[in-house]
């Protein structure tokens, strides 16, 4: 990517290498706008389908979604008492391998996936599909956010306790687990950091060891990153593409961050060729490690 989509708040440029073993676990992309309905058509859903289909993406079906707020009621002396109300009705398109899905509002579209192979290949592709066909049906004007989050979960059969985890997570991160009295007795821990990344932009650092049963109760690591832009702006699909890519990049800084530099490597391979690949929009630090 070149400079003027590099990670915000100056965050350094991510290493571009590929991952031997991926620990991606789930990328969701979620554009909100304001809406001027509480329901759309199921052409928006056929036409997004279409148009992901001529780029090769196969999402056969196509199914009802609908989005609902629950609220409390509180009052002096009585119970609480919650109540689930219907706010939108919209459209979700399903992969045809059982992958993913993508979900289209009236204010709002959101990718999912678990299966990443890159930024340029997986994701961005379908996002500039999906909000041309929502610029061009539903005609929104403004933005109210945009968020990108990589949930990545590191495995080790053989890591026993939190403390196999030291040498590979960067040690400001790993917290009590390298305490000299406390570090032995950790089980388990979660950490949450807020990272202030611009005026309207930050990103929720989500992270910690825990007892995977999926891996027979050994220790598992979760990295956890989402990066957002609370920035107002006018819906147009190339600017939030720009910004997407700009959040990609600043996702696969973070990510790279939270680990030690010899780990890292350990997890990179090299080119074939040995030398740099052309340049490519940035992927989420997972698969390809790039901005």
């Amino acid at each position: 990517m070149s400079d003027e989509t590099g990670p915000l708040a100056g965050l350094p440029p991510a290493d571009r290498t590929l991952l031997v073993r991926p620990p991606l676990e789930l990328a969701v992309l979620e554009i909100r706008f304001a809406a001027d309905s509480d329901d759309v058509d199921p052409d928006f859903g056929l036409l997004a389908r279409e148009r992901l289909a001529d780029l090769g993406y196969d999402y056969p079906r196509l199914e009802r979604a609908q989005e609902a707020r629950l609220e409390i009621a509180m009052q002096p002396g009585s119970e609480p008492m919650s109540q689930v109300q219907q706010v939108a009705r919209g459209w979700q398109l399903h992969a045809a391998d059982g992958s993913g899905h993508i979900t289209l509002l009236p204010g709002a579209v959101v990718v999912q996936t678990t299966r990443y192979e890159r930024w340029s290949v997986t994701l961005r592709p379908v996002l500039e599909a999906v909000l041309n066909v929502t610029e061009e049906v539903l005609a929104p004007t403004l933005v109210a956010r945009i968020g990108l989050r990589y949930v990545d979960r590191f495995v080790d059969a053989d890591a026993d306790s939190p403390a196999r985890w030291q040498g590979r997570i960067h040690p400001d991160l790993i917290g009590a687990v390298g305490h000299p009295v406390l570090g032995r007795h950790v089980r388990a821990a979660q950490q949450q950091v807020e990272l202030s990344l611009g005026p309207a932009q930050g990103a929720l650092l989500r992270h910690g060891p825990f007892i995977d049963l999926a891996v027979g109760g050994a220790t598992s690591y979760l990295v956890d990153i989402d990066v957002f832009d609370a920035e107002s702006i006018r819906f147009t699909a190339a600017a939030l593409l720009y910004r997407a890519d700009v959040l990609n990049g600043s996702a696969a800084s973070l990510f790279q961050a939270t680990l030690t530099p010899d780990y890292l490597r350990s997890l990179q391979r090299r080119q074939a060729t040995g030398a740099d690949p052309a340049p490519s929009p940035a992927p989420d630090g997972a698969q390809e490690l790039t901005p």
